[in-house]
């Protein structure tokens, strides 16, 4: 996995990405990414030539995706850090990374950009996430700059050294193409001291990569970032664009590979997933087809064409005439009407069955949708999209593995870039007088350098199995206060799982009130009789 000590060149890596690139080729990707994207996107006529001929595009495909990535963000992410061994030391560490991967998927929008993740996945077969430290950037604590960043990356610019192994951490060397305007890529060579930073222009090598509309410019240009580990483990990089090395070696204390990879469904020796939409696209095109012949026929009955004799006709038709003149006997004037044929009652049923089998392939049918004959009977209704959502579980399995993988990334960037910065820790307090639990926020100093990621075992609680570990809390909690060992209501409702009682504030305020006035009119109560 490690790769041996050897001088980097432009040429090099140039060489490394054309390799890799020649065997997406082989795969077909570039082509196949782009007519699923076209066809995702509505683009499902392209290169028809035709002169009346209006094609009508009833895209079932993009519904299709988006129900299937509904499905699985449709519940929350959530993650709790806990230390490998219980230390104190080791726990305190883990609640403030804990607090600190909270602010980053907040201050990234992490979470907008898992739907864009599992689209580009469920169209393109794969997807990642791309981190990067962005030194110049305004942290917003106590002046310190420096934040971590993400970026979304199509597997047609993500590239693997051993293509037939889907294990991230366990490539010889990454290479992340991105595509930036000339003009940005010559400012950052410049500032890094590039030689030839003049030197670099713009290309196009003709393969899709996300900004097909731009393939024969030559304001873009593929900035390639190289990834690779030294014999110590530790995380290296550089950068080139065409024959020209931006930024030579640069050694960093990352220990994990900055990138997130997640396939939609597995494919075996190859590092991209496959294609979700591919298998559908004939099925699609034959749709569009038959609606437009059914447009065609509904159009050319609606505006029926007279049939006449032009021997009657020797001055031509004239169909704003207010009379017409005949030469010889009128009935033989009009012959018919031509385009009245009558449309196939079967028409109709053959395209409605073919866009209906398209959906129940796809797992996107009404009784998934909840689209059924009998709202009133929910029950039903449940059981049966549960049913339909079972092809995705292996799928949601994928996703959460995804998030767990990043969040390691971003645990082990924090150790490498963050050094000592301001966290702010949110965590509970008991008045020993009342014993009423609250929430207390403090800012302290904290140094990630000195953080040991190797103690440290990340547990994700993802959408559903948070719910049901709410459902068993509240059991839990119930059955207490009923064995008498909880008999105090503020202690009850405080520790009920947030959102699993409405105003869940204002319960426990109430029976703060409650418990108070009880006391006062306990300590009344108890003045006068030692009076007496």
């Amino acid at each position: 996995m490690n790769e041996q000590k050897t001088t980097l060149t432009a040429d090099r890596v140039q060489a490394e990405y054309e390799k890799c690139v020649q065997y997406n080729t082989g795969l077909g990707l570039y082509e196949d990414v782009k007519q699923c994207e076209n066809f995702v996107e509505g683009k499902q006529w392209e290169g028809l030539k035709s002169k009346n001929l209006r094609p009508i595009t009833m895209n079932v495909l993009d519904p299709i995706v988006h129900y299937k990535v509904a499905q699985i963000v449709s519940n929350d992410v959530d993650q709790e850090v806990e230390p490998f061994l219980p230390d104190e030391q080791a726990e305190y560490a883990a609640k403030i990374l804990e607090q600190s991967i909270d602010r980053v998927v907040e201050r990234t929008k992490l979470k907008s950009k898992h739907h864009m993740v599992l689209r580009d996945a469920c169209v393109d077969g794969d997807a990642a996430l791309y981190f990067y430290f962005d030194a110049s950037k305004q942290s917003g604590l106590g002046g310190v700059q420096g934040e971590i960043c993400a970026e979304q990356v199509m597997n047609t610019n993500i590239l693997f050294g051993n293509p037939s192994s889907s294990s991230v951490q366990e490539q010889p060397y990454l290479i992340i193409v991105r595509r930036r305007p000339v003009s940005e890529i010559r400012k950052d060579a410049k500032r890094l001291g590039c030689k030839d930073w003049e030197s670099i222009e713009g290309e196009s090598d003709g393969l899709y990569k996300g900004d097909d509309e731009q393939n024969n410019s030559d304001s873009l240009g593929n900035e390639l970032v190289r990834f690779w580990k030294s014999e110590d483990g530790r995380v290296h990089y550089c950068r080139s664009c065409g024959r020209v090395m931006i930024e030579q070696d640069v050694a960093t204390e990352m220990t994990l590979y900055p990138v997130a990879y997640l396939s939609w469904k597995p494919r075996k020796n190859c590092y991209h997933g496959v294609m979700e939409i591919k298998p559908l696209i004939n099925t699609q095109i034959e749709i569009n087809k038959q609606w437009t012949a059914l447009a065609l026929m509904l159009r050319n009955n609606a505006m029926p064409k007279l049939v006449y004799n032009r021997n009657k006709f020797p001055k031509g038709w004239d169909p704003d005439a207010t009379s017409i003149g005949v030469t010889g006997d009128v009935k033989d004037a009009l012959t018919g009407v031509a385009g009245s044929m009558p449309i196939p009652t079967e028409a109709t049923g053959i395209t409605s069955t073919m866009t209906d089998a398209l959906k129940s392939v796809a797992g996107a049918n009404d009784a998934a949708l909840g689209n059924v004959k009998n709202p009133e009977n929910s029950s039903a209704i449940v059981a049966v999209q549960t049913a339909n959502a079972a092809p995705l579980a292996l799928t949601k399995i994928a996703y959460y593995q995804f998030v767990e993988d990043y969040e390691r990334v971003l645990i082990d960037m924090m150790h490498a870039y963050y050094g000592m910065r301001q966290v702010k820790i949110t965590d509970e307090a008991t008045d020993p007088e009342t014993g009423d639990t609250q929430e207390q926020t403090r800012v302290e100093m904290f140094d990630f350098g000195t953080l040991s990621v190797e103690a440290l075992d990340l547990n994700i609680h993802i959408g559903e199995a948070s719910y049901w570990s709410r459902i068993l809390q509240v059991s839990t909690l119930n059955n207490l206060q009923t064995a008498g060992v909880m008999p105090n209501m503020v202690e009850f409702l405080s520790r009920m799982p947030e959102g699993s009682v409405k105003d869940q504030e204002g319960l426990v305020e109430a029976a703060k009130r409650v418990q108070q006035q009880a006391s006062m009119q306990q300590a009344l109560q108890g003045g006068g009789l030692t009076n007496g």
